[in-house]
């Protein structure tokens, strides 16, 4: 029987200049499908033998949603509940690379994309019917007040299901202020709709007001104990969460840090996955990587590419950390959202300390 997690948000067609070219200076461009959710389901459902990923969301049946459909097949997720149309259109978001002190830049063009202005009812969430897992990002519900709305009816009927959400805070302010952001999760979390919440120090202490102090400056060792701190806050504020995850970033240079991430469950055991060094040669989907993990290992991935689920869940979630770390650590050197797709076992093959090339 198949392991079933759903996602819930939106896909934009990503433009980018070839390599570390600028707008402007190159023709050329690659043009894939991008997005949290979807970026997250596709990292997951390759991780395992048994895991199916469903997606829902609303797209433009055009040459835009063409690409997107195509980069979604080729991850084996399953579209048999996205909501095509002809009606708006599909979001677009520009991506040129960083490099040195150059910091990379992303401009949107979203506003009235297809999803923002679907109004989805419960009868588009069926999927969520015998699921394990349903993942939403803060980005979806900061579209539009429709989005919100349809945020909204998905975590209801998961409830209504009793599918454990993950939901990362995202938080985008292009997209809507920090105050907003912070309302809306709030009401999630305080309905107990919100299974885990995963999110990063800046969101935490930009929306959710709890700050411990942490700067690039510190050591990767003081940071982890930092970051038990915010954990602890979340935990304090919202006690209706089963578990929070925060992943903790070193920034040495623009391509360059110290990655790694930490649980701290209800009971108050606080968990710590390797850490890791990382390169970035493409930014996006650091996140939605650590994403993929902690849902991993809640639905208990093994080394091995199995699923096994018996084991306590401090130990499942370690494992979880583990390898969402390494997903962050190929994702930023793969160009990209969506892939590369690799199996549990790869990761934790390819992603060691071993510098000898594989033959």
């Amino acid at each position: 029987m198949a392991t079933k997690v759903v996602g819930f948000g939106e896909v934009m067609l990503r433009i980018s200049p070839v390599g570390l070219a600028a707008f402007g200076d190159s023709s050329e461009a690659v043009i894939v499908g991008g997005g949290s959710e979807a970026n997250t389901l596709c990292k997951l459902g390759n991780l395992a033998a048994g895991i199916e990923t469903q997606f829902i969301s609303a797209i433009r049946n055009d040459s835009a949603g063409m690409v997107i459909r195509t980069d979604l097949q080729k991850a084996g997720i399953g579209l048999g509940n996205v909501v095509w149309t002809k009606e708006f259109r599909n979001g677009i978001y520009f991506l040129e690379q960083g490099l040195g002190p150059i910091a990379a830049k992303v401009d949107y063009d979203r506003a009235g994309s297809a999803i923002a202005n679907f109004a989805f009812e419960d009868k588009h969430f069926a999927a969520l019917k015998g699921a394990s897992a349903c993942f939403v990002s803060g980005i979806t519900p900061a579209l539009s007040d429709q989005a919100e709305k349809s945020t909204a009816a998905c975590l209801k009927v998961a409830a209504e299901n009793k599918v454990p959400v993950f939901f990362d805070v995202n938080y985008r302010n292009k997209l809507w202020s920090a105050e907003k952001a912070r309302t809306t999760i709030e009401k999630y979390i305080n309905a107990g709709q919100v299974h885990c919440l995963i999110t990063t120090e800046t969101d935490a202490k930009k929306v959710l007001g709890i700050d411990a102090g942490m700067a690039d400056e510190a050591t990767m060792d003081a940071l982890v104990l930092l970051s038990k701190k915010v954990l602890a806050g979340l935990n304090k504020q919202y006690p209706k969460l089963e578990m929070s995850v925060l992943t903790v970033r070193k920034r040495i240079t623009n391509e360059i840090g110290e990655w790694t991430s930490c649980a701290l469950f209800r009971d108050g055991t606080f968990v710590v996955g390797d850490v890791f060094q990382y390169t970035i040669l493409d930014r996006p989907g650091a996140g939605d990587s650590c994403s993929a993990g902690v849902i991993a290992g809640y639905l208990g991935v093994t080394k091995d590419n199995k699923i096994d689920d018996s084991r306590p869940l401090a130990e499942r979630m370690k494992a979880g950390l583990d390898l969402g770390n390494r997903i962050c650590v190929v994702a930023q050197k793969t160009v990209g959202d969506l892939g590369p797709g690799w199996r549990a076992s790869d990761y934790f093959t390819r992603v060691s300390e071993a510098k000898e090339i594989q033959r």
